[in-house]
């Protein structure tokens, strides 16, 4: 009984102490601390719904909070984001209600007005919840993602059916995806599905038409190098489906092509980036045609890189003594693109300005060898 009275008083006491270890007075909070606390939560608030780098790091995201209901995207994809989707919708809906809340039960910082403002608010959070919950009736099937599958249905009831399929594509390792949160894309064998922020958006890909409408460049500031993004707009011939806009770095672009089946067209004539080893492979091709050519009495074989050119270049010590680099032996065995990527890849990342003075191995003996070392064969 003595151990039980002394525990109540030490919980009194800490009571007690508590507004003044969060520096609240017994009427509210000071007026010094409530706006560096109101600034805090709106931060941590922008953070949620545009979450930082930073906030994966600490886990402080709608995936990681909710992770248990949520599910497994690569196993259930439909599922994983239409209930994504919806925790959005209800979390990012009441921030600004559990902020009003909050600080007028337990610090009375807010005027009497703002609980007419919090009292409009409560409308909007009550009937976002009972829209979610009709979604939600019936194994989701009233959700729009859900409607936009049985769309291309001949029954409805049978949506199920093609979210199973397109969450088999997705878990295939040759998918495109770009993007981590909102705005996500994915391309799998037959869909196509843009991952809004409240809204999923997807079309199969037979019944699609692609364009570029326009991009924008904008510049690292720590780097100094330009990265260009690409907005394409994807039209679906099913009239369930609404036009919807994928956003994609153009280093991205090689990628997306070779992987949609319909081409993607350029009408306006938007001019594309080239990746970084791509104008390396051709500043490559440049350097080596001043080289001279290498004369061969031997049929050309297939490049054993790509398997499908014809190996094109011959490797011959042809710089000045002195050096490292060796006298190749090997007979030609690659053309000059995937020469140009491995020679690429064993140069400094950090520094592509020095790739075309920099020296690799040989792919086949690993005799070192730079770019004057380098041969196009007589007839390629």
């Amino acid at each position: 009984l003595l151990y039980t009275i002394k525990f109540e008083q030490d919980l009194i006491r800490w009571y007690d102490m508590l507004p003044h270890l969060v520096g609240v007075t017994r009427n509210g909070m000071s007026t010094s601390q409530f706006p560096f606390v109101s600034l805090l939560y709106f931060l941590i608030a922008l953070g949620l719904i545009f979450p930082p780098p930073e906030f994966y790091g600490l886990g402080l995201t709608i995936e990681c909070l909710f992770e248990r209901f949520l599910g497994d995207e690569s196993m259930h994809f439909v599922l994983y984001h239409i209930r994504l989707t919806s925790v959005r919708l209800v979390v990012h809906s009441s921030l600004i209600p559990i902020y009003y809340i909050s600080s007028s039960v337990i610090y009375s910082a807010l005027p009497f007005t703002s609980s007419y403002f919090l009292l409009s608010l409560l409308p909007l959070l009550l009937t976002t919840l009972l829209t979610l919950y009709w979604y939600s009736w019936g194994s989701w099937r009233r959700h729009p993602f859900s409607r936009l599958l049985a769309a291309h249905t001949n029954n409805p009831r049978e949506w199920g059916a093609v979210a199973n399929a397109l969450a088999t594509e997705f878990r295939r390792v040759d998918k495109f995806v770009h993007g981590k949160t909102w705005g996500k894309v994915v391309v799998t064998d037959n869909w196509i599905v843009r991952c809004g922020l409240y809204h999923v958006s997807a079309a199969y890909q037979p019944d699609v038409h692609m364009s570029v409408q326009a991009s924008q460049e904008y510049s690292d500031p720590e780097t100094h190098l330009m990265t260009q993004f690409i907005n394409i707009n994807v039209s679906s011939i099913n009239v369930a489906c609404s036009d919807f806009s994928i956003r994609l770095i153009s280093t991205d672009y090689s990628d997306l092509v070779t992987k949609v089946s319909a081409p993607i067209l350029n009408v306006r004539n938007v001019v594309i980036q080239e990746t970084l080893t791509e104008r390396f492979e051709e500043a490559f091709k440049e350097e080596v045609s001043r080289n001279g050519v290498y004369v061969s009495e031997r049929e050309r074989e297939e490049c054993i890189g790509c398997l499908h050119a014809l190996s094109d270049v011959k490797l011959s010590k042809l710089c000045e003594e002195g050096g490292d680099c060796r006298n190749c032996l090997c007979r030609p065995m690659w053309c000059v693109r995937c020469l140009a990527k491995w020679f690429a890849n064993r140069q400094d990342q950090g520094s592509p300005e020095r790739w075309l003075a920099g020296k690799a191995p040989c792919p086949t003996c690993r005799s070192r060898f730079c770019m004057r070392d380098v041969q196009m064969i007589a007839g390629s």
